[in-house]
This record gives C-alpha cells, structure tokens and sequence, in this order.
C-alpha cells in the first residue's frame, strides 16, 4: 500500500504544479511557454495523464489496504 500511495500522491502533486503553472498571470497573458500553438495542445493532456495515473494510484492502494 504505502509505495502505490507514495506515487498517487506524487504524481498527483506534479498534476496540481503543472496547473499552477499553467494558469494566466493577474492581467491574463499566459506563460511564455504557452504562447506556442503546439504548447497549448499538448499541455491539458499531459495534465491530464498525471491525474489520473495519480488517482488510479491512489485508488489501487486504498483498494489494497481493504484486503
């Protein structure tokens, strides 16, 4: 249990900067990193990989310590 929930809770983590990090500035310009067309496609996938690998790690090791 304690090892799946240390990677849920990891990867979880990273999704939670990855948001952090992609949201706007106070006046609504986004990042430099997101100015590029190719970075605004790619970006809420790879966000949304780390969730649910996160949730799904999470999940297995509650799941686990039921048992």
């Amino acid at each position: 249990m304690g090892q799946d929930l240390l990677i849920g809770v990891i990867l979880l983590g990273i999704a939670a900067v990855l948001i952090f990090f992609g949201l706007p500035d106070k006046e609504g310009v986004n990042r430099r990193f997101l100015r590029f067309e190719a970075a605004v496609i790619l970006y809420p996938p790879v966000i949304m990989i780390f969730l649910v690998a996160g949730a799904v790690e999470v999940l297995k090791a509650l799941l686990s310590a039921s048992h």
